[in-house]
C-alpha cells in the first residue's frame, strides 16, 4: 500500500501546537458539575466554550425526557425516516416546531449541516443562483456547490452588494439568498429586514440559518427572522437542536411545497436514519421548555451577557460588532490565540480557539459562548482570568 502524504501549512501549524502541548483543540471531557467540567483531567474547568446557550441539556427535565423515551423505544429506530425510522416523538418535535413558526410543515435531519445541504440541493439547479453572505457557515457554501447552482457572494453583510447581485441575476429561474441568522465566529445578526425588501423587489427567495439564534432571539425566541418580525416573509428556516434546544439534529420549518420535495428527494432525509429516540425525546421537552419559560431563561442569558460584554469592553477588550451571547475575543494572530486559550484551560476557564481556516487569516479570536445558566461569580471568573492571561500574552 502506498502511504499518502497530505502537506498543509494548516495541519503543520497545529501539528506544531500539539508537539508544544499547547494545543487547545479536541479537549475530553470526563465529567461535569453545572458548568464546571472534567477536562484532559483537570477538574473544575469553567465552561465558556459551549453553544448550550440555555443550558437546557443540563436540564432535569430534559434529560429525564431524554431517559423515558429510551425506556419506551430503546436506543435506535427500525431504518431510515422514509421507511420506518421514526417515533410518535419525532412527529411531535415536527409539529411543534411548524405550530411555534406558523409555517406549513417541519422536518427533522441528523444535523444542521445535512439540513442545509438537503435544502439547497433540493431547491437549486443549474439554472439557479444561490446568493451567500461571505460569513456563511461552511454548509452554507457546501450545499451550494453540490447543487450545481450558479454560486454569488457578497460582503459581509454588505447590501449594496447583494442588490448588484440580484440585479444581473434576474435571468436565473431562482435566485435564492442564504445568510446565517446570527454568525457564529462574530455574534453579529444579518440585516434580514433589508434583505426581506431586496428579496421582494427582485422575486428571491429567502432562506435562514437560525442555527445559533434560534431559543435565544425575538419576542418567542425562535431567532433572527423572529427578531425582525419576519417570520411569514422567509421561505425557509433552518435550525439545529444542538445549540440552544441541548439536543443534537437539524430541522427545516417551511410551506407544504417545499417540505415535499425534502421529504421525498433529499438524500440526506430519505437515505439517513433520524435522531435516536432519546434526542428526539429531550428536543420535544426542550421546545417546550423553550415555549413556556423561555423569556425567563433569554432574560438571564441577555443580563449575563450585557455584564460580560461591558465588563471586557471597559477593559479594553475588543469584541467585534457583537450583538449577542456569542463574545468574539478579538486577538488577530493565531499562535497567539492559541496560547491564551491554553493558558486560560490551565488557570481553570475554557473557551473556543477560533483560528484559520475557520476565520479570515489574521482575525483570530476566542469565541466566548455565554449561557443563561453562568452565575455572577463565573462571569467575574471568566473576566479576571482573561485579563490575567492578557498580561502575559498582551493583545
Amino acid at each position: 500500500m502506498t502511504d499518502i502524504l497530505l502537506e498543509s501549512p494548516i495541519a503543520d501549524d497545529f501539528a506544531g501546537w500539539q508537539a508544544e502541548g499547547v494545543s487547545p483543540f479536541f479537549p475530553t471531557v470526563g465529567s461535569h458539575a453545572g458548568n464546571r467540567v472534567r477536562m484532559n483531567s483537570r477538574d473544575g474547568v469553567l465552561m465558556f466554550g459551549s453553544c448550550d446557550y440555555l443550558g437546557l441539556s443540563q436540564h432535569p427535565a430534559v434529560a429525564e425526557a431524554s431517559i423515558r423515551a429510551i425506556r419506551q423505544f430503546g436506543t435506535n429506530t427500525y431504518g431510515a425516516q422514509a421507511l420506518c425510522g421514526r417515533t410518535v416523538l419525532h412527529e411531535g418535535v415536527e409539529e411543534h416546531l411548524a405550530r411555534l413558526h406558523a409555517k406549513d410543515a417541519a422536518l427533522l435531519f441528523p444535523s444542521g449541516m445535512s439540513a442545509n445541504l438537503a435544502v439547497l440541493t433540493s431547491l437549486a439547479g443549474p439554472e439557479d443562483t444561490v446568493i451567500n453572505d461571505r460569513l456563511n457557515h461552511i454548509s452554507i457554501f457546501m450545499g451550494a456547490r453540490l447543487s450545481g447552482a450558479k454560486i454569488r457572494t457578497y460582503q459581509h453583510n454588505d447590501m449594496r452588494r447583494l442588490e448588484a447581485i440580484l440585479s444581473s441575476s434576474t435571468d436565473k429561474r431562482r435566485r435564492i439568498i442564504v445568510t446565517d441568522g446570527l454568525f457564529s465566529a462574530d455574534g453579529d445578526l444579518a440585516p434580514l429586514d433589508e434583505i426581506i425588501v431586496l428579496a421582494q423587489r427582485y422575486d428571491a427567495m429567502v432562506v435562514v440559518d437560525e442555527a445559533h439564534s434560534f431559543g435565544c432571539l425575538g419576542p418567542r425566541g425562535l431567532g433572527a427572522a423572529d427578531h425582525h418580525g419576519a417570520l411569514d416573509k422567509v421561505d425557509v428556516i433552518v435550525g439545529t437542536m444542538s445549540k440552544a434546544v441541548g439536543s443534537t439534529g437539524g430541522f427545516v420549518v417551511t410551506n407544504n411545497q417545499i417540505h415535499l420535495a425534502l421529504r421525498t428527494t433529499a438524500p440526506s432525509y430519505t437515505s439517513s436514519r433520524g435522531a435516536s429516540p432519546a434526542v428526539a425525546g429531550a428536543a420535544l421537552k426542550a421546545l417546550e421548555i423553550i415555549e413556556h419559560d423561555g423569556l425567563a431563561l433569554r432574560t438571564r442569558l441577555g443580563e449575563n451577557v450585557e455584564y460580560i460584554s461591558s465588563g471586557l469592553r471597559s477593559e479594553g477588550i475588543d469584541l467585534a460588532n457583537t450583538s449577542s451571547q456569542i463574545l468574539p475575543v478579538m486577538i488577530g494572530s493565531e499562535d497567539t490565540t492559541i496560547r491564551v486559550a491554553h493558558r486560560l484551560i490551565e488557570y481553570g476557564v475554557f473557551t473556543a480557539a477560533f483560528t484559520f481556516p475557520n476565520v479570515p487569516k489574521g482575525q483570530a479570536r476566542l469565541r466566548v459562548g455565554v449561557t443563561a445558566t453562568h452565575t455572577p461569580a463565573e462571569c467575574d471568573e471568566l473576566i479576571d482570568k482573561l485579563l490575567l492571561v492578557r498580561k502575559e500574552y498582551p493583545f
